[in-house]
């Protein structure tokens, strides 16, 4: 899986650190004075962010960014806000395909 990004949740953080993600889920908190909030997906992940992006709690968001190598943490490059009639479950569930069949999504 050499993408440029690849589609992971709360459980795949430790096998890809370093590398740049993409996460679907939904926001438990976000801390606009820190530029720092939680996303749920399958877990918690825990969001930092450069720009002046803020995130609503209680709505879904698909993110891209790095995940730490020190303590696994999300540096955010884009936010994307989802509806909110998102299925995060069918979303997890794609999560899982990919790593399961990964040539079906990625060269």
């Amino acid at each position: 899986m050499d993408a440029a990004n690849i589609r992971i949740d709360a459980t795949l953080l430790q096998s890809h650190q370093g590398k740049l993600v993409r996460i679907i889920g939904k926001c438990e908190n976000f801390d606009s004075n820190s530029s720092a909030g939680t996303l749920s997906s399958n877990g918690p992940v825990n969001l930092t962010f450069t720009g002046g992006d803020i995130l609503v709690p209680g709505k879904n968001y698909e993110v891209i960014g790095k995940v730490s190598s020190n303590n696994l943490t999300v540096n955010v490059y884009s936010v994307i806000e989802l509806s909110d009639n998102v299925n995060l479950e069918v979303a997890q569930k794609l999560v899982q395909f990919v790593h399961k069949v990964p040539e079906l999504y990625y060269e």
